[in-house]
């Protein structure tokens, strides 16, 4: 009697914690990311490139099937180069995070400008903009891939 009351109550906690999950009693509903200090040098190819390839290259990265507005953010050329669909305008212009259409796209508050695009489920944290913010400020400097560029002594 005694075991069939102990697997009884391990039920009722099994369940009570599976409702609780689905309740989202233990999701951050805050979204509070830590506050973790930006560099004081962006690096492209350890901060940047891993952002862009993640959240960026679906739509505006090598796979010209999926190219969206004609703007290509893994090649340097084609980055810094006047946006096809926004004459004048360029996604990305260094040293101005302010005129850089990139910039402008990922911190804005408008659900139709914002990129990511809320359909594509993506979203860059408050972190990932501070560093590509000051990636721009920095002057937007492009590097080739790490295995190709020779190594420094320190």
């Amino acid at each position: 009697m005694k075991q069939k009351l102990g697997i009884f109550i391990i039920l009722a906690i099994l369940v009570g914690v599976l409702f609780a999950i689905k309740q989202g009693a233990f999701t951050i509903k805050n979204e509070g990311y830590a506050k973790v200090k930006i560099p004081d040098v962006v690096d492209y190819n350890f901060h940047i490139k891993p952002i862009l390839s993640d959240k960026c290259y679906t739509c505006h990265g090598p796979d010209a099937n999926k190219r969206k507005a004609g703007l290509r953010l893994d090649l340097e050329e084609n980055a810094f180069s006047e946006l096809p669909e926004s004459p004048g305008k360029h996604a990305l212009v260094a040293g101005r995070p302010n005129m850089s259409m990139l910039y402008k796209r990922i911190v804005s508050e408008d659900s139709e400008e914002v990129m990511p695009p809320s359909d594509s489920q993506l979203k860059l944290n408050p972190h990932e903009k501070e560093l590509i913010k000051k990636w721009i400020k920095q002057g937007a400097k492009f590097e080739k891939h790490w295995a190709y560029i020779p190594p420094v002594k320190s």
